[in-house]
């Protein structure tokens, strides 16, 4: 099973960069809004939420709130076990290259629009719009988001934290 998966998202993934599928608008937020967002998109709901955003890696908004979101991610894949620390170092690099392995993307260690686009495609609206939810495969690993005015928030530390690619702060 784990393996169609990786099959089907790696051909989603090859469609979509080659412009062979009509897709639904992203979010449009990206970088530039200051924080990892999204908007419901009708029938895409959260799942289109993230492929406008980053990249996160080691050069680009390597300390940050977004990256502490990524590392939650990787962490309910079980692809990463250190602290979430909003640092991307070594071992979110590593990580991230495991993840991208495993959905058929190319291991550069980047969590660039296409790999957070495949990691959008885990999200779960909880009926409210307001309450995301991760959904690692196979619900081997979950995590809970917050998507409040668009932003997405993630709790950390006894408080609920916006994804700022900007701010380290409460990590």
């Amino acid at each position: 099973m784990r393996n169609s998966k990786r099959i089907t998202t790696a051909l989603i993934t090859a469609a979509i960069a080659c412009g062979g599928f009509l897709m639904a608008p992203t979010a449009g937020a990206s970088v530039s809004s200051g924080s990892i967002s999204g908007a419901d998109w009708g029938n895409a709901g959260v799942r289109n939420d993230w492929g406008d955003e980053g990249p996160l890696d080691y050069n680009s908004h390597d300390y940050s709130r977004a990256v502490a979101l990524w590392q939650l991610v990787l962490r309910a894949e079980g692809f990463y076990t250190g602290a979430i620390d909003c640092d991307f170092g070594p071992a979110t690099t590593e990580a991230t290259k495991a993840y991208q392995r495993w959905y058929g993307l190319t291991a550069d260690g980047s969590a660039g629009p296409l790999t957070l686009s495949v990691a959008d495609n885990s999200l779960v609206d909880l009926g409210n719009k307001q309450d995301i939810r991760y959904v690692a495969w196979e619900g081997m690993g979950k995590v809970e988001f917050r998507r409040i005015n668009g932003i997405y928030h993630f709790y950390l530390n006894g408080a609920w934290r916006s994804a700022s690619y900007t701010s380290a702060a409460g990590c």
